[in-house]
């Protein structure tokens, strides 16, 4: 555990936390499930993210993509490392609205990909309750 944390400092810019209470912090989300992570990684690029899973392959170690943590059947948490998108990755980086495709990060909230969808007549489809919160990315594994 202690070299898989020291190899992710070394290769990740953003903030790696193995720490007891941000264990605990996403040990929960919107269900009544329950499980500690190993740890948290919380990218400021993509490279970031390419570097967490260079290094969780390496030492064999599971990872678990996370947004707002809304999930009602447990999805966002598990024994792994998670992948916090919401900080940093949040960006609707364009919409094209001839081909009907919006471009996102993972850690985009739902309502944001609406409203700069919505100027051109269109928007994203799922419209859980948790909308204003939820991000594309657990939307997308959710309806997948």
């Amino acid at each position: 555990m202690h070299d898989l944390e020291a190899d992710l400092r070394e290769a990740v810019a953003g903030e790696v936390r193995f720490d007891a209470a941000t264990r605990a912090a996403y040990a929960t989300d919107a269900s009544n499930f329950r499980q500690s992570p190993i740890g948290v990684v919380v990218p400021v690029s993509i490279d970031d993210v390419v570097a967490t899973h260079r290094v969780c392959h390496a030492h064999r170690a599971p990872l678990l993509p996370r947004g707002c943590g809304t999930s009602l059947s447990g999805a966002s948490v598990n024994r792994a490392v998670v992948i916090d998108f919401t900080k940093h990755l949040d960006a609707v980086l364009d919409v094209d609205p001839d081909r009907r495709l919006a471009r996102v990060q993972p850690g985009a909230i739902n309502d944001r990909v609406g409203e700069a969808a919505a100027p051109y007549g269109l928007r994203f489809g799922p419209d859980p309750d948790t909308h204003a919160w939820c991000t594309i990315g657990g939307n997308i594994a959710t309806n997948a």
